[in-house]
């Protein structure tokens, strides 16, 4: 067996068992349609801190991208139990709500560790004035560092040895 065979034969065995260590962070893309429009990205299992949950009532969590009606915001979002009304709010630095919506529990699991799960129809909320919204969540997978650092450790030794054949 040449050296250049048993190269490629273990660089084809790390491509294989590579791709099995590669996974993805599933982020959810979050669309709010009604008097008012938002959307945001959360990832499927957030990471709730100890102070941001209330067990049996909800919790607090920062969503990336976050727009109000077009206009980019750093609102806090609180997500409630049934217990807490269901449904979600967003709330600026100064504790006031821009939107405070009621209807299911939009998470599964425990608040310090929830988890949401992409939805096939729109979910339907409400207001406190009875105005009607509706909520989908989009999952968008994106690549970890490790994943990303993995690709290109086995694509740079692979560039190399073609050049090196070249």
């Amino acid at each position: 067996m040449s050296a250049r065979f048993r190269i490629l034969l273990s660089f084809g065995f790390l491509l294989l068992f590579g791709a099995g260590a590669v996974k993805a962070d599933t982020m959810l893309f979050f669309t709010l349609t009604g008097p008012v429009d938002a959307t945001f990205e959360l990832s499927s299992n957030p990471f709730v801190s100890p102070g941001n949950c209330d067990p049996g009532f909800g919790f607090l969590v920062t969503p990336l991208d976050l727009t109000i009606n077009g206009a980019a915001s750093d609102d806090i979002l609180a997500f409630y139990s049934v217990a807490g009304g269901g449904g979600f709010a967003a709330f600026d630095s100064e504790w006031d709500p821009d939107f405070s919506l009621y209807g299911p529990k939009l998470y599964h699991g425990k608040e310090w560790k929830p988890k949401f799960h992409p939805s096939a129809d729109p979910i339907a909320l409400t207001d406190e004035d009875g105005a009607d919204y509706e909520l989908t969540m989009t999952a968008v997978s994106t690549p970890e560092p490790s994943s990303l650092l993995l690709l290109g450790g086995i694509l740079l030794p692979l560039g190399l040895l073609a050049k090196r054949w070249a």
